[in-house]
């Protein structure tokens, strides 16, 4: 289970530079003092048990079962898998991550050596 754990991070964290990349805002001429320009760059999500968590082009992969200060347990049909907070960006629908539901999957299943959910 640690293992699992330790590669799924490994697997959002190395998603993350996507994410983050794809939200950059363009320099504008706009006062940085203004604080509707600050809060452009602002992307913190608040998660909560009950969440649904969807994928990069709006699938449901899963909801939180639960969740502490850095990681959430996120329910799938795979199984329960615990993803960082990090990992978790604000989306049309709710709460994203940056995959497809077929490549997170394909994570969970790697993670477990192939093996299918416990």
């Amino acid at each position: 289970m640690k293992k699992l754990k330790f590669i799924l991070a490994a697997t959002f964290i190395a998603a993350a530079p996507y994410a983050i990349h794809a939200q950059n805002v363009p320099q504008t001429s706009q006062d940085p003092t203004d604080s509707a320009a600050a809060d452009t760059t602002s992307h913190a999500v608040t998660p909560n048990i009950g969440d649904n968590i969807y994928d990069k082009i709006g699938e449901q992969v899963g909801t939180i079962s639960e969740e502490n200060d850095k990681n959430v347990v996120v329910t799938t049909t795979q199984g329960k898998v615990t993803i960082p907070i990090a990992s978790l960006a604000p989306g049309e629908k709710g709460l994203m991550i940056n995959m497809t539901k077929d490549e997170f999957h394909a994570a969970i299943q790697a993670a477990r050596g192939g093996q299918a959910a416990r």
